[in-house]
């Protein structure tokens, strides 16, 4: 996964060397390249957490279908083509061969169904079309609105995340209560996975237990969130009026009340759809909660850009 506001394509061709020469050339215009060198390798990228941010797919002529096979087969292009247009039909799709009667067959033969280019040739021209194709992908264009975001969000939270992240974005406005209540599982499913983050990189700030207990029915749990905001706080004792801990997040700051926000405002939401409560969250509830986790990501960005002190 490229962080970012970088496109990432795949390409599915078994000339490793061509493929590192259009790598270094893809670099070079913001494109970063996921290879495979048969069908069978493409789908399984396609269809990992890596492949559902794919901008485009460049697909040689001639391939192999299976890892297995001992030679590249003809019916490649149509079974790959037919894959991905079932698939993922938004995204943009291109054909590269080297050899010229080949280029000129699938010029004409298949015009309308995808671009065809050739191998030392168009190279410039190929890259080109599909960054502007790119550019009309929904979640291109999110990722664009917020790269700030999205670099922190690829370098320390995954592909998972980013899926989420993306969905919320791209769906806060649905006012349907089954949309509703998933927007709200994926944001606080979020705000658990930057607490998890946060524990690799200081274990000071979101110790061992917040993030690994036993509950009262002897069952292994994981991210108890309410337990997190209380260290990050200091530990408040109310009865001597004095912090047991270091202050991470003072109780009062926008951050704080934006992380108890979140926790309480997308596990509360959730419940009353289930519950069928009288009053129920709506699509503003989710851009509410949505708008206060990106700050959320922001300051956790910064704090793992930190230095990291030991256990």
């Amino acid at each position: 996964m490229v962080a970012g506001s970088e496109l990432t394509m795949l390409i599915i061709d078994d000339d490793v060397r061509y493929v590192d020469s259009l790598f270094r050339d893809a670099q070079r215009v913001g494109i970063y390249m996921l290879h495979a060198a048969s069908l069978e390798e493409g789908r399984y990228l396609f269809e990992s957490p890596a492949g559902r941010s794919l901008a485009g797919v460049i697909l040689d002529v001639e391939c192999y279908r299976r890892k297995s096979d001992d030679v590249p087969d003809s019916s490649f292009i149509i079974a790959a083509t037919k894959y991905f247009t079932e698939r993922a039909p938004e995204l943009p799709l291109v054909a590269i061969t080297g050899v010229q009667p080949l280029f000129e067959r699938y010029q004409r033969d298949f015009e309308g169904t995808w671009k065809v280019y050739r191998k030392g040739r168009d190279e410039a021209a190929l890259l080109s079309w599909l960054c502007e194709q790119a550019e009309g992908l929904a979640w291109v264009t999110i990722v664009r609105r917020h790269p700030e975001i999205f670099r922190i969000v690829d370098a320390h939270l995954g592909a998972d995340a980013r899926i989420e992240l993306l969905e919320c974005l791209g769906a806060m406005t649905e006012t349907s209560l089954p949309k509703v209540r998933g927007n709200l599982a994926n944001l606080r499913s979020l705000q658990e996975k930057i607490y998890l983050a946060l524990h690799q990189s200081r274990p000071d700030m979101i110790p061992r237990q917040c993030v690994v207990f036993t509950d009262r029915n002897g069952a292994v749990q994981s991210v108890n969130v309410a337990q997190i905001l209380d260290h990050l706080k200091g530990n408040f004792d109310p009865k001597s009026q004095q912090n047991q801990g270091p202050v991470f997040l003072h109780y009062r700051s926008i951050l704080f009340r934006f992380s108890e926000l979140i926790y309480r405002v997308a596990s509360d939401g959730i419940h009353a759809i289930d519950q069928d409560a009288a009053v129920k969250p709506t699509c503003y509830t989710v851009q509410t909660v949505t708008y206060a986790l990106l700050d959320l990501i922001l300051w956790f960005g910064g704090v793992v850009g930190q230095t990291r002190p030991s256990e």
